[in-house]
């Protein structure tokens, strides 16, 4: 591989001459640099650019963790972050955490000893990126759409309580009572919040909740479906909080021969693109993933060119999403009693 000083040698100049051609410094004329860049082509050389962000003190790269790339949720919010990103010249470095807290640990070490210069991060543990801030350099560290209450980190989440009690009390207001939510570990901030908000609309009516909590995956959604209708008295409605969920939920009702919304009506938070492709199509609660995603590009980029941004206390801010109602909800056949 060619190297600075090759391209000197080719050219005849100085390798300071070379590095400030290259680097599009002042004090090198145009026909100088061509010429430069000619024989850099020519040569294969390629410029060392971790060394060269390391002296700027910028590696212009930016971590992104996340728990699951193949959830909807996730991926539509990587495609935006990678797009916003590489638009203002960074480059995104993806790490997949399975919800796993040992994989959410290691690749923020990971990302640290890289030296991003920024972090947007969904927590897969209580304590979020704590050992970070021992860290010999000070990452600007942004939650989305999780995040971990303890007010170190800017955080940019969606109102689940709100989203959660507007698909429960959609439910209620079609005279169901017997309404049981199927949801994640309650370790993670989506899952108190949906637990709350659905917990609070149940108690406004007078009815008793039950809620069937485990991992964000199709698997617990299969198990719970099963284990509700097996039920004496089982629900006339089921309320998914995620889409990993619902696909468990949808494959349960299938295998159990059991009829939406005439059967059960079902609810589902978030609103991938399949939803509405399918018969019937999901009443749901809709995210603005792109705005809220969008927003985590301008306070990262914000906190790295400011310096008064930089000092700037952390903030949390919250996105509400809206309900959307389509066939999968309707009236039950009957009107059984409280669960």
């Amino acid at each position: 591989m060619a190297t600075l000083r090759d391209v000197a040698v080719s050219t005849g100049l100085s390798p300071a001459t070379i590095s400030r051609a290259l680097s599009g410094a002042r004090y090198v004329d145009d026909a100088t640099r061509a010429r430069v860049v000619d024989a850099a082509r020519r040569l294969g050389y390629r410029p060392n650019a971790l060394a060269r962000a390391l002296r700027a003190k910028q590696t212009m790269t930016v971590g992104l963790i996340v728990p699951d790339i193949r959830n909807d949720f996730y991926a539509e919010t990587a495609s935006v972050l990678q797009g916003a990103f590489e638009e203002r010249g960074y480059r995104l470095l993806l790490c997949i955490t399975n919800n796993e807290a040992e994989s959410d640990r290691s690749y923020l070490n990971t990302l640290a000893e890289f030296r991003v210069d920024a972090i947007v991060y969904v927590p897969s543990t209580p304590t979020g990126a704590r050992g970070l801030l021992s860290a010999p350099k000070r990452i600007p560290i942004v939650e989305l759409l999780r995040h971990t209450e303890e007010g170190r980190y800017d955080a940019i989440v969606s109102d689940d309580r709100e989203g959660a009690a507007a698909l429960t009390s959609h439910l209620i207001g079609l005279k169901h009572r017997r309404i049981a939510m199927i949801a994640g570990p309650e370790s993670l901030s989506t899952t108190r919040y949906r637990i709350a908000g659905y917990r609070e609309a149940m108690r406004a009516a007078g009815l008793s909740a039950r809620v069937e909590r485990g991992p964000y995956t199709p698997d617990h959604g299969y198990r719970a479906t099963r284990d509700l209708l097996a039920h004496e008295n089982k629900p006339t409605a089921i309320f998914s909080s995620a889409g990993p969920l619902t696909v468990g939920v949808l494959r349960a009702l299938k295998d159990l021969g059991v009829a939406i919304p005439g059967d059960v009506s079902l609810v589902a938070f978030e609103d991938p693109d399949w939803y509405a492709a399918q018969n019937p199509p999901l009443t749901c609660y809709a995210l603005p993933l792109r705005e809220m995603a969008l927003l985590a590009v301008e306070l990262v980029t914000k906190r790295l060119a400011e310096p008064a941004e930089a000092e700037r206390p952390p903030t949390t801010l919250r996105f509400s999403g809206h309900l959307i109602v389509r066939g999968s909800s309707a009236p039950p056949s009957n009107t059984p009693a409280d669960l």
